[in-house]
């Protein structure tokens, strides 16, 4: 098996921050990684070419034959208990005889698979947790070195900020207090490490930081609660007080705070994960701490644990370093079809692993979806029921029992919804669902089609960028499946208002479509009364100077700078010829004649690049001087984006595509994009997706900027105090140099960034604390939706500009609730 660099994840404990020139996240590892490939799978011996090589043709054999009983060992391991079978006691009794009697031969094989089964199929912990115990039953030494390895990998995870892989091992810990391969003082001690910084703290105790570490202590006791209630009952119940101290205060501070909210007309315990994990701690204890949703194996062998040599396991050390985006917890799991409420406990362990799952395997959504459907293989008798495999799908009913199914889309659809940020990019979960459906055609295509139908139907109670997700994941679901949909059910939203969430969130996914496709085919899909939903026309731009709309003298001027940039003529040329004509204007004043020419030059060098998006980046990029000469002033930037809204205001794609590349060539900047964005000609649309699409992009274009300009800054130094340290180049000023130039352009990002974002908040401020800022209630609303969106996205720049923020935007004369975000934000980012 070939496991290298699987440890870690690349950071899976928030969401990601590596981004991409246009602001787009960018991966971190290969999309289609394969978890559990065999080793040396399709290659040659070690004795190289053809199985020769300095051993001869027998030492080429010894080799090959090792490798493949390397291979079985891991297929073995990686296979067992993949079903809750009759067999499985006697199948882990053999296994755990062969793997002792092959350890010693083979003992990096073993240790690498269970590794790695035991990060990647979370499951199965009852499974490999039973193995380990056996291996120390049989030998101390050899569980000794499973449980070394685990707590090393475990200190690695703490290390990386890979919170799913702590939260999995710590799982796989507290197991062993039951197979009694590690005593129950070291796992209270791990879980008190975890602890620690909430004990006795009063102000100040809810922060990202402390909610992940409590989150992971209370995962941990769920699964060692039985062992622990016969071994120490007074030690649970003291760790039980400090975590229900904590989750009485994290309620508290949080009891206003929408930011994190999916459905706004949810009970408030919903969008509180640690009170709900609380809920389920607390029925679980009720029940003696016992938890049969899935085969507990390790007490087919509690005669053979009693023996078993306990071992102790060195402190853990949390990390102090990481920025507070990057803490973890669950994400709220929503429900989208009714649930039977005695069987809440069994839901939620089923969805947990469902979602471990999903985030240990996001590297390759192939493999995902394969064994996401073979999670309910484990489970105990009537604790689901799964439509894949019953006689009759459709007489499965979730009001009944616990359908499988449903369970894999609400995790899917929590995920994609999760606030204040989806772990992993939109597209994952948009392929995964994909995949599944493929693996599944019929059944999945009904369950995520169910599930779709529910959250639409609360979606004016939903949060507004939750509903752009939703909207973007729809587009690209569809597009998948030759673009068929039952459009005919939501016919009704088109004699809503044009701005109300359900007919916007409809309108948006048919844009999209549109953008996917094209606009026939989409009209095609569509029953004759959605059809009002799209343009009557493709996408197309909207150049000003016609014939049939301009005077003689405009003409004029038109027709000259039309032909000399169709005839590849240089910006200097345009130039000149813009200046030459508008000289004879001599009834307007310079300003006016340097207004016309901007516009003009603009609209021309539009025209050119309209044909496809790589003739506007080479039209831009030709023209570039002229129009950085052009943008000499905030004005002047401001007519440019204006006049680009208006040329693409039949084609949205576009018009974000021209404005990101204006940025590029700083022939715009991004307060000129967002006084555009926020100009009065937009209130009473903001409920278009849109422009909060510019907007996003452009932040993250500026934040992507100053990440580089720190990574420079970084090598910068470093370089110079390694030339520093050689004498013989003491005396060089080029470090020194390169730095202080790095640092003043970084000084220059750094106040571009602060404008940006106090500029934007100044404008979210003053239109929602006036009247005049929306066009009614639904406009405020939606206003309001991509006000809280920003806050939460960007929190951290918000804080490092509380203090002028505070002073210059979030007044008294700011209204209630716009106060009520900013104060819900500094919690948040805490």
């Amino acid at each position: 098996m070939d496991f290298s660099g699987r440890i870690g994840g690349g950071g899976r404990g928030g969401a990601r921050r590596d981004v991409d020139e246009f602001g787009r996240d960018r991966r971190s590892r290969p999309h289609h990684r394969k978890p559990y490939e065999r080793p040396n799978r399709g290659q040659r011996g070690h004795g190289g070419h053809g199985g020769g090589g300095h051993g001869g043709a027998g030492n080429g054999s010894m080799v090959d034959e090792s490798a493949d009983l390397e291979s079985r060992l891991s297929s073995l391991i990686i296979k067992v208990g993949d079903k809750n079978a009759p067999t499985l006691q006697n199948n882990l009794e053999a296994l755990s005889v062969v793997l002792e009697k092959d350890f010693t031969n083979h003992e990096t094989t073993v240790l690498r698979t269970l590794r790695q089964c035991v990060l990647e199929l979370p499951w199965k912990v009852t499974v490999y947790s039973t193995v380990a115990g056996l291996l120390n039953a049989k030998n101390s030494e050899t569980g000794a070195k499973v449980i070394t390895l685990m707590h090393g990998v475990l200190c690695k995870s703490l290390i990386k900020g890979d919170w799913c892989s702590v939260k999995v091992i710590m799982r796989f810990f507290a197991l062993q207090v039951v197979t009694k391969t590690i005593s129950a003082s070291t796992l209270l001690s791990m879980v008190d490490t975890f602890l620690k910084p909430v004990v006795g703290q009063t102000a100040d105790v809810v922060t990202a930081q402390n909610s992940c570490f409590v989150y992971i202590a209370m995962t941990t006791l769920l699964w060692a609660g039985q062992a622990l209630k016969e071994i120490g009952p007074d030690e649970l119940q003291a760790r039980l007080s400090v975590i229900e101290q904590y989750v009485d205060v994290h309620g508290k501070a949080n009891a206003d705070n929408s930011l994190t909210t999916v459905f706004h007309d949810a009970p408030t315990k919903g969008a509180d994960v640690l009170a709900y994990m609380l809920s389920i701690m607390r029925a679980v204890a009720d029940d003696g701490w016992a938890i049969d949703a899935v085969c507990a194996p390790y007490t087919m062998f509690a005669s053979e644990f009693a023996q078993a040599t306990q071992h102790e396991l060195p402190a853990l050390e949390l990390p102090v370093d990481l920025p507070a985006s990057s803490y973890y917890t669950l994400p709220e799991f929503l429900q989208l079809v009714p649930h039977p409420s005695e069987y809440t406990v069994r839901r939620f362990i089923m969805m947990d692993f469902i979602a471990d799952t999903v985030i240990q395997l996001e590297g390759n959504r192939k493999d995902c979806a394969k064994y996401l459907m073979q999670i309910h293989g484990l489970c105990n008798e009537d604790v689901c029921s799964v439509m894949t495999t019953a006689q009759h799908p459709e007489d499965v009913d979730p009001e009944t029992s616990l359908v499988f199914e449903y369970m894999v889309a609400e995790v899917l659809f929590s995920f994609l919804t999760q606030l204040p940020e989806s772990q992993f990019r939109e597209m994952y979960y948009t392929s995964l669902a994909i995949e599944l459906r493929k693996a599944e055609p019929q059944i999945l295509a009904n369950v995520l089609e169910t599930a779709v139908d529910s959250i639409v139907a609360r979606i004016p109670s939903m949060d507004v960028e939750c509903s752009n997700r939703l909207s973007n994941w729809l587009a690209v679901y569809i597009s998948n499946f030759g673009y068929q949909w039952d459009w005919a059910k939501w016919e009704s939203a088109v004699s809503e208002q044009d701005d109300s969430p359900r007919r916007r969130f409809i309108q948006e996914t048919l844009l999209k479509l549109v953008r996917l496709s094209y606009l026939d085919r989409i009209k095609l899909q569509l029953p004759e009364s959605c059809v009002v939903l799209i343009p009557a026309k493709a996408p197309a731009h909207n150049f000003k100077y016609t014939v049939q709309s301009m005077d003689e003298r405009t003409r004029e001027v038109s027709v000259a700078t039309g032909r000399c940039l169709k005839n590849k003529g240089t910006a200097e040329q345009a130039l000149e010829i813009l200046q030459t004509h508008y000289a004879k204007w001599t009834d307007v004043d310079d300003e006016t004649r340097q207004v016309l020419a901007r516009e003009m030059l603009t609209e021309h060098v539009l025209l050119l690049g309209s044909k496809t998006f790589s003739h506007m980046l080479n039209a831009i990029e030709k023209f570039m001087p002229a129009l950085q000469q052009f943008g000499d002033s905030p004005e002047a930037k401001l007519q440019i984006a204006k006049v680009v809204e208006d040329f693409w205001c039949k084609n949205t794609q576009f018009f974000a595509i021209t404005i990101d590349k204006l940025i590029n060539y700083r022939v715009i900047d991004p307060a000129t994009v967002v006084e555009m964005l926020f100009d009065s000609s937009h209130v009473g649309a903001w409920s278009q997706f849109h422009l909060w699409e510019i907007l996003r992009n452009t932040m993250n274009k500026v934040n992507m900027r100053v990440e580089q300009l720190q990574t420079r800054l970084t090598a910068a130094q470093v370089a110079a105090d390694t030339i520093v340290a050689d004498e013989a180049e003491a005396d060089s000023a080029q470090p020194s140099e390169s730095i202080e130039h790095v640092e003043s352009v970084l000084a220059q990002m750094l106040q571009e960034q602060k404008d940006a974002v106090v500029l934007i908040a100044r404008h979210f401020a003053r239109l929602l604390s006036s009247s005049d800022g929306t066009a009614g209630e639904v406009d405020r609303v939606w206003l309001m939706g991509r006000f809280k969106e920003f806050m939460r996205t960007y929190r951290q720049q918000i804080i490092d500009n509380v203090q002028t923020l505070e002073n210059m935007v979030f007044t008294d004369e700011a209204s209630q609730d716009v106060r009520l975000v900013f104060a819900s934000t500094r919690i948040l980012a805490a």
